[in-house]
């Protein structure tokens, strides 16, 4: 008896490391495709967002360094301030809107910009709490996005996980947690195309 429990317990584990390694499509319109994905210790989902857009690598790049305009395209953006900021890095600060009956969650981020193998540009970006000046701050936040080229146009691919302070029951957020990317990547290529 104690073997098959032991034989069991180990499946379940082993079943659950490999659903917290799976990607799941939850959405694929208008040329952006968004996975999502458990990720181990934590109730909330990570999202992986992909798609083509013809511009330039250093058009993004602008657009990525140009801090005070993401409430113009960064979906649920409330505001943000750009905190410092030097060729390959920046520090800024972003407010995060939650729907009512939640308050917005804030948090203060790293963005490093870093050219890897095969002129693929890696932007990480890491949220800290130091000098979050803010009545709720997100507990932990990080992601990177991608930039490689592919045929006369740039592939982005955008990596995010993040859990909230307040108690927002994953259930609330996580079927809906491929908007944020998807409303986020449709904006930003009309501003690119524009």
């Amino acid at each position: 008896m104690k073997t098959f429990i032991l034989i069991f317990l180990a499946l379940l584990s082993i079943e659950k490391l490999t659903a917290q390694q799976t990607w799941k499509l939850a959405k694929d319109e208008d040329g952006i495709k968004v996975v999502v994905s458990e990720v181990s210790n934590s109730e909330y989902y990570a999202f992986k967002a992909i798609m083509s857009v013809k511009t330039t690598e250093a058009e993004i790049i602008k657009k990525l360094k140009d801090v005070q305009k993401y409430p113009e395209w960064f979906a649920f953006t409330a505001s943000t301030r750009l905190l410092a900021q030097s060729e390959n890095e920046q520090s800024f600060f972003m407010e995060t809107d939650y729907p009512w009956p939640f308050s917005n969650e804030c948090m203060n981020y790293q963005m490093v910009f870093e050219k890897l193998q095969d002129n693929v540009m890696k932007v990480s970006i890491n949220g800290t709490n130091t000098h979050v000046q803010c009545e709720y701050s997100l507990k932990k936040a990080s992601g990177y996005i991608l930039l490689e080229p592919e045929n006369g146009a740039i592939k982005m691919t955008y990596y995010f996980h993040s859990e909230a302070s307040q108690n927002i029951p994953p259930w609330l957020i996580n079927p809906r947690i491929h908007e944020m990317p998807y409303q986020t990547f449709k904006a930003l290529r009309k501003k690119l195309n524009s």
